[in-house]
């Protein structure tokens, strides 16, 4: 599944990555595309305090996994 956020400020995107996690199972990839670099910088943290594992991508998205602990 992949969430485009471009454009959105820190707390938007971050709602709406939220939302979109809500209903994965386990293990499921997220793709966030489109994050200003300080929407990525928040991501990144977000994700980390959640116990999220967050791999930024070379090609600026980030790759989120479900319930996969950092």
């Amino acid at each position: 599944m992949t969430v485009d956020v471009e454009g959105m400020l820190c707390a938007q995107a971050l709602a709406v990555v939220h939302e979109a996690l809500r209903p994965l199972a386990a293990g499921t990839p997220l793709t966030v595309r489109g994050a200003a670099a300080d929407v990525l910088a928040d991501l990144l943290v977000w994700a980390k305090d959640r116990g999220y594992r967050a791999t930024p991508r070379a090609d600026g998205a980030v790759l989120l996994e479900v319930g996969t602990p950092a």
